[in-house]
């Protein structure tokens, strides 16, 4: 019966340390793209991500922020894990080749 355990543990570990990894990457790309956006806006506001989807087989990230004031609309952008790059206007060939459609 202690024979079983071993196998059983060590499954549940692995599972473990892939799924943690999954969300610790995750939230860190949330951050990428936050920090990259309040550089190219020039602004040390926070920024709320929001509609988030994974393209081009999980190399790229389409969705909408938005800035700490109130009353603004969310605006598009458009961020390649590839090389690291945000893409905030909507009207650009990246956003819309990767975004739309």
């Amino acid at each position: 019966m202690h024979n079983l355990y071993i196998p059983v543990v060590a499954i549940l570990v692995v599972a473990a340390i892939i799924f943690g990894g999954q969300a610790i990457s995750d939230s860190q790309v949330d951050d990428d793209i936050k920090a990259l956006i309040s550089q190219q806006l020039g602004s040390d506001r926070e920024i709320e991500l929001q509609a988030m989807k994974e393209v081009q087989k999980g190399y790229g990230v389409c969705g909408l922020y938005q800035t700490a004031e109130h009353g603004r609309d969310a605006s598009p952008f458009y961020y390649s894990k590839v090389n690291e790059r945000v893409t905030l206007d909507a009207e650009s060939e990246r956003y819309r080749r990767h975004c739309e459609g």
